[in-house]
């Protein structure tokens, strides 16, 4: 119903640009019995919450392969997606680049449309300093949002400066049952991130000629003339340096 097929992963990067940013928080650990210290990454993947509670609540058995989920770890979700019509732009205006293979021809793209895109950060340790070590390394950065440059169409060059707003912090302890029952402390992170969806890339002819026929009514001695305007030299492609030839021929 809309045409051609495209796909400008427009989505897909904005998923991957919102994991990167917290890929790389580090908890500290310090042993007072022998004063050594330990430092690791915090691991971080997509999928919500409930799915790795489940991995972490399932027995240990190395001998069939099933292996306990360890703590801290982090988890993030694609949440919602919506339109914003304060952040709309001028829906004729396009981006245009000269095309990869043939000199006669533009690529061109309309401008993008505003969307937020909601998502959510679940942080998941056993025990509280942990998940504060966490929490003081992503909060400060938030006042509340976050500039982080974006290749938005990488095929056309465009980038921009993507803001994430942080949204609230909510906290759960999912301890249950009996004493042996391993805890997890959630602490709930949610975000949105103002970004831009693309349409489809169109290539044009570039206009190496215009011929205009003038015709004026006040001069009783020239009534019509024929400017034509070319660029100099006419081998020049769309990123050359180049200048224009003007010709007018006058008509009585």
């Amino acid at each position: 119903m809309f045409g051609t097929y495209f796909y400008n992963k427009n989505i897909r990067n904005i998923v991957i640009l919102f994991g990167t940013v917290f890929n790389d928080i580090i908890v500290r650990r310090v042993d007072s019995s022998n004063d050594t210290q330990e430092e690791f990454r915090v691991p971080i993947a997509y999928g919500p919450a409930e799915k790795f509670l489940v991995r972490l609540r399932e027995a240990t058995d190395i001998s069939k392969g099933k292996v306990g989920l360890t703590l801290p770890r982090m988890s993030f979700e694609f949440t919602a997606i919506n339109y914003d019509s304060t952040r709309k732009l001028v829906t004729t205006k396009q981006f245009k680049k000269p095309h990869a293979t043939d000199s006669t021809k533009l690529t061109t793209i309309y401008t993008p449309i505003p969307y937020d895109f909601d998502f959510t950060l679940s942080v998941m340790v056993k025990n509280s300093d942990d998940g504060t070590q966490i929490l003081e390394q992503i909060l400060p950065y938030f006042s509340p949002a976050y500039q982080v440059t974006m290749n938005e169409m990488s095929t056309m060059g465009i980038k921009r400066d993507i803001p994430i707003i942080f949204n609230g912090l909510s906290t759960e302890d999912s301890y249950e049952g009996d004493f042996i029952s391993r805890r997890a402390l959630i602490h709930t992170l949610t975000f949105t991130v103002k970004a831009f969806l693309y349409g489809p890339t169109k290539d044009v002819g570039i206009i190496k000629e215009v011929d205009v026929n003038e015709y004026n009514d006040t001069d009783s001695t020239t009534r019509i003339s024929n400017i034509d305007i070319k660029p100099d030299p006419t081998s020049a492609d769309a990123d050359d340096a180049y200048g224009y030839t003007t010709t007018q021929t006058d008509y009585y």
